[in-house]
């Protein structure tokens, strides 16, 4: 063990309980794991130090375990983390990674492959979305959501139908917040405002909502209309996300891939960085962000 080393430091990263337990969970987990990687130790070491499995460290260095204080404290004592502040700050962390999801109101309504999405999203400090066929969840209005949702789940009970539209209403609130909300980038085909999701009223409004978004949050929302002409660099055939947080020394960008039954996240940053290229080919041959008003009206007269 690597007793003369100092431990990597997490008092760096903010307390902003607007970002949701899952960012501070993830914050942590890979702090966890700097820290046993700075104390030259082995999982399966330090599962031996604290009367564990390896598998559980693995879970934890990952994020996708609850952390319990007592666990936690001995691998600070394994990791030789004795700095008062840090471990006073690691146990903040904890605390806070253990409050409810964002969508656990939702429970029920939420697909289990869109909640690490929901979990993550408050804590970015920019999100990027691509939609080809649909307004985004976050921007469409209840009437509009309601019935993508019963498109895609006719099947379903009117209860976990009204969850679900409920749900996608309150995401868009985050743009709303006043301590450190994310910046919205959306990227939509032009094709989503001549294909009749409803009725005519149905995308009327739902063209007037994103008129008055605009009007709303001038500096939190920014939509780009990307014409036909675009080609090849808009033959991209599912929504693409990506999330850059605030904190990225903590919490690396994440991309989510819609998929018809289910969806892939990507955060490696190679991968991530991909996308991010894709994305930002995208913005680049869309229209400019100035003409999407009038753009907007435009099709809001066809209907």
């Amino acid at each position: 063990m690597a007793a003369d080393r100092q431990a990597p430091s997490i008092l760096g990263f903010p307390h902003c309980p607007e970002w949701g337990p899952a960012a501070h969970r993830k914050a942590l987990a890979g702090h966890l794991r700097r820290c046993r990687e700075n104390a030259g130790l082995a999982p399966r070491q330090v599962a031996r130090c604290i009367h564990t499995s390896e598998a559980t460290i693995s879970r934890m260095e990952t994020g996708r375990t609850s952390f319990k204080s007592a666990e936690v404290e001995r691998l600070l004592d394994v990791y030789q983390v004795r700095d008062p502040l840090e471990r006073a700050r690691i146990a903040d962390l904890v605390r806070e990674a253990a409050q409810p999801e964002v969508w656990q109101p939702y429970a029920n309504a939420a697909p289990p492959d869109l909640r690490p999405l929901l979990a993550m999203e408050p804590a970015a400090r920019r999100i990027i979305s691509y939609e080809p066929q649909l307004v985004p969840g976050w921007l469409q209005t209840e009437e509009y959501a309601e019935t993508v949702i019963r498109a895609v789940h006719p099947t379903r009970p009117a209860r976990e139908i009204a969850e679900r539209v409920a749900l996608r209403m309150q995401r868009i609130q985050m743009l709303r917040r006043a301590e450190s909300p994310p910046v919205l980038l959306a990227v939509m085909d032009s094709e989503v405002f001549r294909r009749p999701v409803g009725t005519p009223g149905v995308m009327y409004r739902q063209i007037k909502h994103l008129l008055a978004l605009l009007e709303e949050l001038p500096y939190q929302l920014h939509l780009r209309i990307a014409p036909l002409t675009v080609g090849a660099a808009g033959a991209i055939g599912h929504p693409i996300v990506h999330l850059r947080f605030f904190t990225p020394e903590y919490l690396p960008d994440m991309v989510y891939l819609e998929q018809y039954e289910g969806a892939l996240y990507r955060e490696k940053p190679s991968q991530s960085e991909r996308y991010l290229a894709i994305l930002n080919n995208l913005c680049g041959v869309a229209n400019p962000a100035e003409q999407t008003r009038a753009l907007l009206e435009q099709a809001l007269a066809a209907w």
